[in-house]
């Protein structure tokens, strides 16, 4: 078997193994683990840590084995500042126009404001960019679209618990499944910089935890106007960054579906 089909096979079957785990077994062990940590979002943080560890080893067990690193493998060896710098700056439209429009949520606690920002944003990064994405990406013959296909598909899929109204969850769908490609398109063009896309996503959701935006991600019209603009700023800033460079976008025609 030709190893980008191997490492193909590598990829799903551990991501398998990792859902039916994680569906399984996540709430009990979170549960437990806060029994002995005093704080629900490191009790977070650690059941999430040991979930991923089919991830981790499905992803050192890919060939060619030459940048075995795992923070290289994970997209986690880029510049942290560089990330945070463009979190903050991209999504000050989001602060900047919900301080204006909407109200600060005061009946959020520090746990809950932590888990869904913080925890989720750098795990959901981890799994669906960094794996399910990136790993696919680079070390198959899939091109960028039928790599990020599946992934934004299933991470759309996992967030329609949000609602019961079809029309919610139509648009709880299609701003999930748009924003997964952003981030994965963001993360290529970014030299697979994880911090990118993890720093965007986490500010982004804590934007939403901050102010009483909405119920769900759907949201509202203004919402979704100051949502617009830090998405827009995000993709001029990209293709900014990639012109100043000269390397040029890395997402193109001859990538879209097959890799050579």
């Amino acid at each position: 078997m030709k190893t980008k089909n191997l490492n193909l096979l590598l990829l799903f079957l551990f991501f398998g193994i990792y859902f039916i785990l994680d569906y399984s077994f996540f709430s009990a062990l979170q549960s437990t683990l806060i029994n002995y940590i005093p704080s629900r979002f490191l009790g977070h943080v650690c059941a999430y840590s040991i979930s991923l560890l089919p991830l981790f080893l499905g992803a050192m067990l890919l060939k060619p084995r030459e940048s075995d690193k795992f923070f290289t493998k994970f997209g986690l060896n880029g510049s942290f500042l560089q990330g945070i710098s463009f979190g903050v700056i991209t999504t000050l439209p989001m602060f900047l126009g919900y301080a204006c429009v909407f109200t600060i949520n005061r009946k959020i606690d520090p746990n809950t404001l932590l888990i869904n920002s913080v925890s989720s944003g750098f795990f959901e990064e981890i799994i669906f960019r960094a794996y399910f994405f990136g790993l696919v990406f680079r070390y198959t013959r899939l091109g960028f679209i039928p790599s990020i296909f599946a992934t934004s598909f299933l991470f759309a899929l996992l967030h329609l618990y949000q609602s019961q109204d079809l029309v919610e969850l139509v648009l709880i769908f299609s701003v999930t499944f748009f924003g997964a490609i952003l981030f994965s398109w963001l993360y290529v063009e970014w030299k697979f910089n994880l911090w990118i896309p993890i720093a965007l996503h986490i500010f982004m959701n804590l934007t939403w935890m901050i102010f009483d935006v909405a119920d769900n991600s759907a949201g509202n019209v203004w919402s979704n106007f100051f949502r617009f603009f830090t998405v827009f700023m995000a993709i001029v800033w990209t293709i900014l960054h990639a012109r100043k460079t000269n390397a040029g976008l890395q997402v193109k025609l001859r990538n879209l579906w097959l890799n050579s």
